[in-house]
């Protein structure tokens, strides 16, 4: 029996909540027509994101027509309160145990709702080259993983970001993995 080991949250954005009411973007902020009253203003709606008292991210749904009561936004959005919030309490007092991730590579990475395979591959290979900048010329895998990764310029572009801050040269290091893993080289390391 697999032990859930984070209460079971979702976060709805202010994009994830403009887009389930068709809003429209406005600089930092979303409009849309308000669900609970209805009306003939697609922008009486305010949607934007904002901050909770410990600092975390929040979405924050404001009626300017009716002030309608956000319980009853949230419900006409097929949602509830604590879904505006990215960390609800359950979650805080679970995660403040560990500590805080110092790593702007392991923050993006959690930031992501569903990261794919490759994107979790590639982040911990940048990690790894910056943290230990002699593990990635040990190993084989990591640099064959690398190299198909870069084959995507972000991808390419984030490793070269990493090598740098790992002070490994950069120019060197890819023309190595090129002669290495292109269709075009001879060996295998």
């Amino acid at each position: 029996m697999a032990t859930q080991l984070l209460p079971a949250h979702r976060w709805y954005t202010p994009a994830d909540c403009a887009a389930l009411l068709l809003g429209m973007r406005h600089g930092d902020t979303w409009r849309a027509p308000c669900p609970v009253h209805g009306g003939d203003s697609t922008d009486c709606l305010s949607i934007r994101e904002g901050k909770d008292r410990y600092g975390h991210p929040m979405t924050l749904l404001h009626c300017f027509a009716h002030d309608c009561a956000i319980e009853d936004i949230c419900a006409a959005l097929g949602i509830v309160v604590r879904n505006l919030f990215c960390m609800t309490p359950e979650y805080y007092r679970t995660m403040q145990r560990f500590p805080p991730v110092k790593s702007p590579r392991l923050a993006r990475l959690g930031a992501m709702d569903e990261p794919t395979p490759d994107q979790v591959a590639q982040t911990l290979l940048e990690e790894m080259i910056v943290s230990d900048p002699a593990w990635i010329a040990t190993c084989k895998p990591a640099r064959q993983k690398m190299w198909a990764l870069a084959q995507e310029p972000y991808a390419r572009a984030a490793f070269t970001r990493a090598l740098l801050a790992a002070q490994i040269p950069v120019k060197r290091f890819w023309e190595t993995l090129s002669d290495a893993y292109s269709e075009r080289g001879t060996h295998d390391d």
